[in-house]
């Protein structure tokens, strides 16, 4: 049996199969190996084993790709966790960008855009990534994200310049004040949670210019920060991620605007990476 296992920030796909047999598909907590402990990490691949019941002897082969993972520092943490409790599976580790890469493009050659919790962009040649925008995660970059798009909200919200009606809204749906917004800003650990949650809301208030504003506002300025590092190829872009399915429509549009090529969207890497 071979085990794949996509990991984002905010959840994670583990998939067992066999050719074209699937034994069974969990998901689970996301793990961003930039953050996360050896013993965090190790305590959901233990859930994984538990909750399927899997005879870790018959485990072949595993193939994790997961956010944080650009760094060879932190891939190889995982690595660690993967071989102590997999200590006869050949094990490989990929970044989450080259999920994408190998679900979106196959051995085709694209610009490939991850938009999900974070963000991340590269250069692919068909084989391998060969350019990246720089990830400067949540707090100073990850342009398009969600955690972006909670930002932006929230900004507009603390300055008055959110619709009353949207705005009661949102302090009804987070059962939140402004002094609640700003406590859980900035007195709290993971700040980043409020934001990451916050665009299943503006998808209630998409008919909404002043949020449909918002979307298209973050989806330009990732675009805008890719130029440099992409304009001199002229090829297609691919994404994939929760903001760039659930808003696609909003990304297409800003795409066309600047002249942009979008040839495919899809929401999760997983079943596109088993064969």
């Amino acid at each position: 049996m071979n085990i794949l296992i996509e990991s984002g920030a905010t959840k994670s796909t583990c998939i067992g199969f066999e050719g074209a047999c699937i034994f069974f598909m969990y998901k689970t907590t996301g793990i961003n190996a930039t953050y996360a402990s050896k013993e965090t990490i190790k305590a959901i691949f233990e859930e994984v084993i538990a909750k399927n019941k899997i005879a870790v002897p018959v485990v072949e082969n595993i193939r994790y790709y997961g956010a944080g993972c650009f760094i060879p520092e932190q891939a190889q943490k995982v690595k660690e966790v993967l071989c102590e409790l997999f200590p006869k599976t050949n094990i490989t580790v990929f970044s989450d960008l080259y999920a994408a890469c190998h679900a979106l493009c196959k051995k085709e050659k694209g610009f490939v855009g991850i938009l999900g919790t974070g963000a991340a962009s590269c250069f692919y040649n068909g084989t391998q990534i060969v350019n990246e925008t720089p990830s400067l995660g949540w707090l100073l970059g990850d342009e398009g994200s969600g955690i972006y798009l909670g930002k932006w909200f929230v900004t507009h919200y603390l300055s008055n310049k959110i619709e009353p009606e949207i705005a009661q809204d949102f302090e009804k749906t987070f059962a939140l004040s402004k002094p609640g917004v700003f406590e859980k800003i900035y007195r709290t650990h993971n700040p980043q949670t409020l934001f990451a949650s916050i665009p299943v809301f503006l998808q209630k208030h998409i008919q909404k210019e002043q949020i449909r504003s918002i979307i298209e506002n973050s989806f330009q300025v990732f675009f805008d920060r890719q130029i440099d590092y992409y304009s001199k190829f002229p090829c297609s872009w691919f994404f994939c991620g929760s903001i760039a399915y659930f808003f696609q429509d909003i990304l297409l549009d800003v795409a066309r605007r600047n002249n942009l090529k979008i040839e495919r969207v899809i929401q999760e890497c997983a079943q596109d990476l088993l064969f």
